[in-house]
């Protein structure tokens, strides 16, 4: 193993339990991708097998935009006590989890990102439990939102680097996002970045998001809707 890549491994591993790092550099895309996890009740040890059906799809949706907290962190998705951003929610229970209200229905105004200094409105998240014991592939997300033939969001592939979880984990994966091309034309322009679509300003109704999660041979993907009004 090369020595890049040995320091890579290292530092992915050193930060599973808090927030993983991405290879994606964050530099070539407007995306803010996060990876929370916890133990989840049926942890174990697992065999070592990679299997192609280990990736199981859990709750995903559009929620809120989350605050930061004084340590740089988003303040949900949060488990009391674990990861970076732990202390945000310790108030509550073990077992319980914190995320923004989900809804269908969103401001077209708030996320309407045809403009350079747009923001922000929402945040994706998805949960999924891991039960590859697979610790040698990379774990690699995706999200693309379309109305009707229309990109407007796709992030292409984001590699997390090798997959750090250990079998029977629960993670949430999340990214803070609005829609539309900021004002920029052509491939990767806008929520498009680093996908090498083209995206175009959202209209007002329903849109489609797909969110596809990968471990080597095991592949999931969940869709939902949300209503731009």
């Amino acid at each position: 193993m090369r020595k890049s890549r040995l320091l890579q491994v290292l530092t992915c591993l050193a930060l599973v339990a808090f927030l993983v790092c991405g290879q994606q550099a964050m530099a070539q895309s407007r995306h803010h991708f996060t990876a929370r996890v916890v133990s989840g009740a049926t942890a174990h040890h697992g065999n070592g097998v990679q299997k192609f059906d280990e990736l199981f799809q859990l709750a995903s949706g559009f929620g809120v935009l989350p605050p930061m907290d004084g340590g740089g962190n988003d303040e949900w998705p949060c488990f009391p006590n674990q990861n970076a951003n732990g202390a945000d929610c310790s108030q509550i229970s073990t077992g319980g989890v914190v995320i923004g209200t989900p809804a269908y229905t969103f401001s077209y105004a708030a996320c309407d990102a045809n403009m350079a200094t747009s923001t922000n409105c929402g945040q994706i998240f998805w949960f999924y439990e891991d039960d590859t014991g697979d610790n040698t592939d990379d774990l690699i997300v995706s999200i693309t939102v379309k109305q009707g033939s229309n990109f407007i969001l796709a992030t292409g592939n984001f590699d997390f680097g090798p997959n750090p979880f250990p079998p029977g984990s629960i993670i949430v994966i999340s990214d803070d996002a609005a829609f539309g091309t900021m004002g920029e034309t052509g491939k990767n322009n806008g929520y498009c970045a680093g996908s090498k679509k083209t995206c175009s300003d959202p209209f007002q109704g329903n849109a489609t998001v797909v969110v596809t999660t990968k471990v080597g041979p095991s592949k999931i993907s969940s869709r939902f809707g949300i209503n731009l009004q």
